[in-house]
């Protein structure tokens, strides 16, 4: 079983893991949701972050918040930087993957420095499905 450095559970054979995907692009979402699903993760995914928003509220409620969020950054109706420096603190087991384009690395990274926030990792966009089952792996 691999652990984060905070203890968060995230890939392991033979465990679920719960990952709140948000994605606005439908045919992603779903090619993103079936991959992981086909790994054996359990996956809630949002297509909007007001979506996400009320979702991580009644995970949260219930207590079985995601063990990873799995969020793009330009979303239609927010951003998922700010979903995550909103409502890291809140969930400091959660290991966060922000899915953008190279021009917000030093913007997300800066949300980071000097904060409590659980660690945070940036994939670029384009990507594809294997590079985020490795960051899922590694972390």
């Amino acid at each position: 079983m691999l652990f984060s450095g905070d203890g968060c559970r995230l890939t392991t054979r033979g465990v679920t893991v719960r990952i709140l995907l948000v994605e606005d692009d439908e045919d992603l979402r779903t090619e993103i949701r079936e991959y992981l699903q086909r790994r054996g993760h359990e996956v809630t995914a949002c297509g909007s972050l007001r979506e996400a928003q009320l979702v991580a509220h009644r995970l949260a409620a219930s207590g079985a918040f995601a063990d990873v969020v799995v969020c793009d950054v330009n979303l239609p109706d927010g951003n998922g930087a700010e979903f995550y420096a909103s409502m890291a603190d809140q969930f400091p087991a959660c290991h966060w993957v922000l899915m953008s384009g190279a021009h917000d690395v030093d913007r997300i990274e800066a949300l980071q420095a000097g904060s409590r926030r659980p660690r945070c990792t940036v994939v670029e966009k384009p990507m594809s499905l294997r590079t985020l089952n490795s960051v899922l792996s590694r972390t």
